[in-house]
Formats: structure tokens, C-alpha cells, sequence
């Protein structure tokens, strides 16, 4: 029983080629031909002609260049490679602020401490520990080049009448006598 598991086991599998039967059948010179092909990575379904505004000449222009890019499939994510300058550099900051965070709770333990001994000590300042942990600037602060743009805005003016009475005090004070 065993030695027949061990021969199914050392068996080669056999390959087989199995056609369709409507397979083209071709002659070895067709076979031995090479035919030449070029993939092209154009966009069928890219804009021939767009056209935007250039502010600067205040005219519209076409794009020589369209964009042919056609994302499939997009993830974002922060992965950033260990070897590289942009980790270490955040490996440096986040070991700053480890380093911070520990400093600070220990002034807050030894406050604790000594508060508890008896002492009057002030509290650690944790003003430091309220800062913005985000590098946020305005995207309009980074350009150099502004853009022509016009100061006045024409509309057109509501419908206006022109309305016309007299009136005297009289009907005011009538239903006030009742």
C-alpha cells in the first residue's frame, strides 16, 4: 500500500495538448513568418481639440497635448520606503516628539510629586503641546505669478415699478376706535 502511494508520488505527471477542433491549421512556413505589431498607448476616448482660457492673453487656446493617462485603478496611501530621505526625516520627527511627550510627562510626574509632598509647585507649562501638528500654507500664498483677473462685476439690474398714492392719517386711526 505504501510503496503504490510512493510510485503515484514519483510519477511524472504526463502533458497533454488538447486543440479545439476548429483551430486554424497552419503550414510551417506561415508558422516560421514573423509578423511586426506596435501597441500604441494613445487614448481612443482622449478629447482631440480642448481648449482653455489663457488669463494672460484673454483669449481661448487649444492644448497641442492631450493628456492620454487613463487610471484604472487608484489608492491613496502614505507609504514611504525605509531607506529614503523622506522616512528618515520622519523618523527624526516622530522621535522628536516621542522624545518631547516624555520629557513633558516627566516635569508633570516630579509636579505631582512634590505636590503631593507638601510643596507648592506650579504645574509644567503644556502650552508647547497644543501646537499645530499639521505644515498647512494657503495655496494661493505659493504662487509668485498672480493672475490678471478683473475687479468689477457687471449685473444686471432687478426689475424696478413706479408706485404712486396718497394716503392721510385717517385709516390708521379707524380701527383703533373700535
Amino acid at each position: 500500500n505504501l510503496t503504490c502511494a510512493l510510485e503515484r508520488y514519483a510519477a511524472q505527471p504526463t502533458r497533454e495538448v488538447v486543440r479545439p477542433p476548429n483551430q486554424l491549421q497552419l503550414t510551417e512556413a506561415e508558422l516560421a513568418e514573423e509578423t511586426a505589431k506596435m501597441l500604441t498607448a494613445n487614448n481612443p476616448a482622449a478629447p482631440q481639440n480642448v481648449a482653455h482660457f489663457n488669463m494672460k492673453e484673454r483669449c481661448y487656446k487649444f492644448d497641442p497635448m492631450v493628456e492620454q493617462v487613463v487610471l484604472h485603478y487608484g489608492s491613496d496611501g502614505w507609504l514611504l520606503h525605509k531607506g529614503g530621505e523622506e522616512a528618515r526625516k520622519q523618523a527624526d520627527v516622530e522621535k522628536a516628539e516621542a522624545e518631547a511627550a516624555a520629557k513633558f510627562q516627566a516635569e508633570l510626574d516630579r509636579a505631582l510629586r512634590d505636590k503631593e509632598a507638601g510643596a507648592d509647585v506650579e504645574p509644567p507649562d503644556n502650552s508647547r503641546q497644543l501646537r499645530n501638528r499639521f505644515n498647512f500654507s494657503e495655496r494661493a500664498a505659493q504662487t509668485f505669478t498672480y493672475p490678471l483677473r478683473d475687479r468689477a462685476t457687471y449685473t444686471e439690474p432687478p426689475p424696478t415699478a413706479t408706485v404712486s398714492g396718497a394716503s392721510s392719517c385717517s385709516p390708521c386711526r379707524f380701527p383703533c376706535n373700535l
